[in-house]
């Protein structure tokens, strides 16, 4: 899998672009602030649709614009693709997405047609926070390769929400609606077989390929990290009967605090080194190497599963490893398209299969982005027509 081009009109500060990528390692670098994570949120909104730092889609459209748009254009398996997502005036949603110039109706009909895996700082909060860090990794991890998965998700967050909503009416009305729960538990208990099962076997499989990332990414042998899943349900034959009867049971608690108390959405991951919790125990150098590997390990995942590569996002990921890191996370992405944001180009200076980008502002704080390739500086920064209509 690789983009062939990149395209933004309006999205962040990012007036224009058009930028035909390297098809390995592409490095971006330039001051904080810049743009250069932008250009990384726009690949991920192609692939899933949303963004992985803000929930609402108009943070991403520059400041006083209506319209705004990023698209790719991308080759997997010899078969083009061509993936936009824009936000036009008028539009009675939030945002439109096109797949091949047609504009699609449901979100599922997006997912998967190009994986990525993005590692960012705020990916060491997978270490060091609670649950929902955590569930929201293996749910994107699972949605991308997994369109079952996807679909029985948000039918289970949407049955969620609704008993959530009737039981905090049954709360503070103390009107007896009890019997309603059950349509919405009818649809709960299917969905979350899937998630159950789906999470069940996909963190046994991560978890082989954690332990051998870690191990190349780290260099020591001795320290091993492992995964495992954390679910009231985990080893039931029967989910869909257990978690009916646990809903069951807990509505009277359920009701006394208007929210749902059991299910996949109380999930969580086991993250251990040498069987240690690594939040309680790790050091921050062991944090950022196990937070990587979740990510590396997510890329052999897809590739094994699906037999194609997906695309690299590392997001200022280079500055805070040490010269063998470097080195071994170099060796483990080879022949992966890959896209490095980093404040200093020397941090990337030992990777000779590269193309690099000077990022930059403008006197009206525009992104602009120059290629810098053995001394030659090309300007690459835009184009003047964009073909978004």
């Amino acid at each position: 899998m690789k983009i062939e081009k990149i395209r933004l009109k309006n999205f962040r500060n990012y007036e224009e672009l058009e930028l035909r990528p390297h098809s390995e390692v592409n490095l971006l670098f330039g001051q904080n602030g810049s743009g250069k994570t932008n250009l990384l949120e726009a690949i991920h909104y192609c692939a899933l649709g949303k963004s992985h730092r803000v929930n609402h889609d108009k943070n991403t459209i520059m400041m006083n614009e209506e319209f705004g748009a990023c698209g790719i254009e991308l080759i997997r398996k010899n078969v083009k693709c061509d993936i936009a997502v824009k936000r036009i005036p008028g539009d009675n949603v939030k945002k439109s997405i096109f797949i091949d110039q047609k504009k699609i109706i449901r979100l599922s009909d997006m997912i998967g047609r190009l994986q990525c895996v993005i590692f960012s700082p705020e990916d060491l909060e997978l270490i060091r926070e609670g649950p929902s860090v955590r569930r929201r990794y293996i749910d994107m991890l699972l949605s991308q390769i997994n369109i079952g998965y996807f679909v029985a998700l948000q039918q289970y967050r949407k049955a969620l929400e609704q008993r959530n909503s009737l039981l905090k009416d049954i709360r503070m009305t103390r009107k007896s609606q009890v019997e309603w729960l059950q349509d919405f538990e009818a649809s709960m208990c299917p969905a979350a077989k899937v998630i159950i099962e789906e999470r069940r076997k996909i963190i046994t499989t991560l978890n082989e390929y954690t332990k051998e990332v870690y191990s190349s990414i780290s260099g020591r042998e001795n320290e091993i990290l492992t995964l495992d899943y954390q679910s009231a349900m985990k080893d039931a034959d029967d989910i869909e009967g257990m978690f009916a009867e646990l809903l069951v049971k807990s509505r009277k608690e359920d009701i006394q605090y208007g929210m749902t108390g059991q299910g996949p959405h109380r999930d969580d991951i086991g993250i251990r080194l040498n069987g240690k919790n690594m939040k309680m125990f790790a050091s921050q150098g062991q944090i950022r190497t196990a937070a990587l590997s979740l990510k590396l390990a997510q890329l052999r995942l897809y590739r094994d599963v699906t037999g194609d590569t997906p695309v690299l996002l590392l997001d200022d990921v280079m500055s805070e490893l040490d010269m063998n890191r470097r080195t071994r996370l170099l060796k483990e992405i080879q022949g992966v398209q890959t896209f490095v944001t980093c404040t200093d180009r020397s941090d990337l200076e030992e990777c000779e299969n590269k193309r690099s980008y000077s990022v930059r502002l403008d006197e009206n704080n525009h992104a602009r982005i120059t290629e810098i390739t053995e001394g030659i500086t090309e300007e690459k920064e835009v184009f003047s027509e964009p073909d978004f209509t």
